[in-house]
């Protein structure tokens, strides 16, 4: 239909930020810091969307966000550190756009976050370590539903937490030829999870007290690695292996709505050449899923009623076999 105004919206966001940092030297080797901000955000949107719904609404945020630390260096290649923090997180456009008109409308996130670590470093090894736990209030987290034109949409989930250690190491085994990997260990959950289910047959919604479950889109395990082998001065070559395990699409820790673990490797390839013309000229090949795994990195899933009994829709986004890129940088 001609002149039809299918949708017309506008949004505004005005944020503003004050910051403190401050930082005491107890000793040679004990430093305090703290980190202090306040922001002020006015959310404005205005119009309809594409239902042709009024989704004009404003909002206005002040959040207070400190950090606490300390560090201790208890020799020259050794650190150790403590904080705590706390940061707060408005919702975003689609969050708000996306939300169910009959349900509740997002507020924002509230996060408490612990963090303790180590690191080491000399000129042939490097290690670090660190453990978090982050308490949320509120956290928005992803549900498996996609909007109408495939952006995930995100709902607030009253008490929710994430716990693990990161893990990252570096070697030079030989001059030609280091290593870097690092993994990540944790366990993220939701504390009494309530699962809403449209009911086709009745037009209204059913409730499931489903505990605690895991969050949506969260493996466990994540780790990487990287040998790089320099066997010229101008030329590097990298094998490149990323893992990341099991994970949910949405917050029920069904098995039948998850993303199976996979592991790819890459190969890439830099050769570097100097010319009259041009500072530097990088030839790249790369080399990507070099062992050609099957595998999906994202999905969607929406679980309803129907005729009495659970159905659901799904998709899964499967990724791209062996596949080759070539590029050559100029640089003046």
């Amino acid at each position: 239909e001609p002149n039809h105004d299918w949708y017309n919206s506008t949004g505004l966001k005005k944020d503003f930020n004050v910051y403190a940092k401050y930082n005491y030297q107890v000793s040679e080797r004990v430093n305090l810091f703290t980190d202090l901000q306040y922001r002020n955000i006015n959310y404005k949107i205005e119009g309809i969307d594409d239902d042709l719904r009024d989704i004009t609404q404003e909002h206005l945020f002040n959040f207070f966000n400190p950090k606490f630390g300390v560090f201790y260096e208890p020799v020259q290649n050794q650190q150790l550190y403590l904080s705590f923090a706390v940061a707060n997180r408005e919702p975003n456009r689609s969050n708000y756009v996306d939300a169910d008109p009959a349900g509740k409308q997002p507020v924002h996130e509230t996060l408490r976050d612990w963090e303790l670590g180590y690191n080491f470093k000399s000129s042939a090894f490097s290690f670090s370590a660190n453990y978090y736990y982050m308490d949320y209030k509120n956290q928005l987290v992803l549900t498996g539903e996609i909007n109408d034109v495939g952006a995930p949409i995100m709902v607030n989930v009253d008490k929710s937490f994430r716990t693990g250690i990161e893990l990252q190491a570096g070697v030079k085994i030989i001059p030609t030829l280091q290593w870097n990997g690092n993994t990540t260990l944790s366990i993220n959950k939701i504390k009494d999870f309530t699962e809403y289910v449209d009911n086709w047959d009745t037009w209204g919604q059913e409730t499931y007290e489903l505990g605690t479950t895991d969050l949506a889109f969260s493996p466990n395990v994540i780790a990487n690695s990287r040998f790089t082998f320099s066997p010229l001065r101008n030329l590097d070559l990298n094998f490149i292996s990323s893992y990341v395990g099991k994970q949910f699409i949405d917050n029920t820790s069904n098995d039948d709505r998850a993303l199976d673990s996979w592991f790819v490797n890459n190969l890439n390839a830099e050769y570097s050449v100097i010319t009259r013309f041009f500072e530097q000229i990088t030839f790249r090949l790369m080399v990507n899923n070099l062992f050609n795994e099957k595998y999906e990195s994202n999905a969607w899933v929406y679980s309803y009623i129907y005729e009495g009994e659970r159905a659901k829709m799904d998709g899964y986004f499967p990724q791209a076999g062996t596949h080759f890129m070539f590029g050559v940088d100029f640089k003046f």
